[in-house]
């Protein structure tokens, strides 16, 4: 066969038209060449892509696997803790079984006119200064929705000495277990008299080493050992009632000799028995409460008025020490004032004894760090002839959360037979009868 350009010659075609032939058939021998070389470049370029994919899969797989083993740890250690029944329950989990709580007051106390001789008197005071030194534990756990058990243990002591109180109790001041239910607290142990939750509101000053407690001693003191109480709170309304086998095992209640009762008399079952009850009701501004608190006689007992007469026996199981108290307050704006009424009768089979007390207590916040607050107090005893009249100031300077710096002025007058001591903090400070005193006190607070 001849070649297309000597046919193309012999069929009479022009050079030109013959060079246009050839420059087309080069051109595409030269891109199917390009092609052939090119083709192995293309798939190692899309090798590698794929290559680069295929890794970034790989970390997206790794991480994935990683997340699904978190999740299955969590979900194993969930499975292994106890089912929760609700929001009541988880609460009850999320809080502590045991708080730990307490007070440290303590301070210096200068007392004029002491005794026959008039002396003073500069001291760190034992048992109490504006509240009574104490650590105390407190036991809740919720057992199922609305029902736990409770208990507390309170030990008191001296700041001055760090000696125990309430007649060397480990747990002097409470110590009591039991169960809290929709229908109230139901407790067994060493408990407060109804009396002490009645007077809280009206009578602003409580156990201060001038006060109440400094007129009547049985106030800071009034505890039942062997008793059952009930209390429970509706709205604003509190009640609640106690009962005691035996009032006062070891003597704590201050010149009252002790009155074991269920431990020393089986033939007498009403020997030390006791009982009290309280109702009151605390609105956001204003409440009203009253209480009622009686004791009966038992070996070895006595009974006083704390006002310079001798103590009498109170030894029969027939005696009765009654105390009835009403009182309130009011809160007008930074101000609260409160005004209140205790009663006491004494009946024993060779006495029988009365006396009235009035008080009127006040306290105003005059910043947020700083508080005052005071108290005139008035008791009345015809059947003794022995009254007194209490007055006392108090001022808090606010340091940091639970610590306050005070200081505090007291002053008593007596009647002329009367030696009521001012203040409450231990026997041996009382004046002359028909004496005045005056009281000064520098300390500090830490509630915890």
């Amino acid at each position: 066969m001849k070649p297309i350009t000597q046919r193309g010659a012999e069929r009479g075609m022009p050079k030109r038209a013959m060079a246009a032939v050839r420059v087309p058939s080069i051109t595409a021998l030269s891109a199917a060449v390009a092609f052939v070389l090119a083709a192995p470049a293309h798939a190692a370029t899309e090798l590698d892509m794929l290559k680069q994919d295929l890794a970034q899969q790989r970390q997206m797989l790794e991480k994935q696997q990683q997340v699904i083993e978190r999740l299955e740890e969590k979900l194993s250690r969930q499975a292994a803790a106890p089912v929760s029944a609700g929001p009541a329950a988880r609460a009850a989990e999320e809080k502590p079984l045991v708080t730990i709580y307490g007070i440290l007051d303590g301070g210096v106390e200068h007392i004029t006119n002491i005794g026959a001789d008039g002396e003073s008197l500069t001291r760190v005071p034992p048992i109490t200064a504006t509240l009574p030194s104490r650590i105390g534990f407190r036991l809740h756990k919720e057992v199922r929705p609305g029902l736990a058990a409770i208990g507390v243990l309170e030990a008191g002591f001296n700041l001055d000495d760090g000696n125990q109180l309430q007649a060397g109790r480990i747990f002097g001041r409470q110590l009591y277990a039991g169960l809290e239910t929709p229908y109230g607290s139901f407790t067994v142990g060493r408990q407060w008299s109804m009396l002490t939750a009645a007077m809280m509101g009206s009578d602003q000053l409580g156990p201060n080493i001038y006060g109440m407690g400094s007129l009547d001693s049985y106030l800071p003191n009034s505890r039942y050992d062997n008793s059952l109480a009930w209390k429970h709170k509706i709205g604003g309304v509190s009640m609640g009632l106690s009962y005691s086998f035996g009032h006062d095992t070891s003597g704590g209640t201050p010149a009252s000799g002790t009155c074991a009762g269920e431990q020393n008399s089986i033939a007498d079952t009403q020997e030390c028995r006791a009982w009290s009850a309280m109702a009151r009701y605390d609105g956001a501004n204003f409440g009203v409460a009253g209480g009622i608190d009686q004791i009966s006689g038992g070996t070895g007992a006595s009974a006083f008025f704390f006002n310079g007469a001798a103590p009498f026996a109170f030894s029969n199981s027939n005696d009765e020490d009654l105390r009835t108290t009403l009182g309130g307050y009011v809160k007008l704006g930074k101000a609260k004032l409160g005004v209140g009424w205790l009663g006491r009768k004494v009946d024993t089979t060779a006495v029988s004894v009365e006396s009235d007390a009035y008080y009127l207590s006040a306290s105003y916040q005059l910043t947020p760090v700083i508080r005052f607050d005071g108290g005139i107090h008035h008791i009345i005893n015809d059947d003794q002839d022995r009254d007194a009249t209490l007055s006392v100031v108090r001022g808090f300077y606010t340091i940091d959360k639970g610590l306050d710096a005070y200081a505090q002025v007291g002053h008593i007058d007596n009647s002329d037979n009367a030696s009521y001591q001012l203040s409450g903090a231990g026997g041996g400070t009382a004046p002359a009868a028909g004496g005045s005193q005056n009281g000064y006190m520098l300390g500090l607070r830490y509630i915890y």
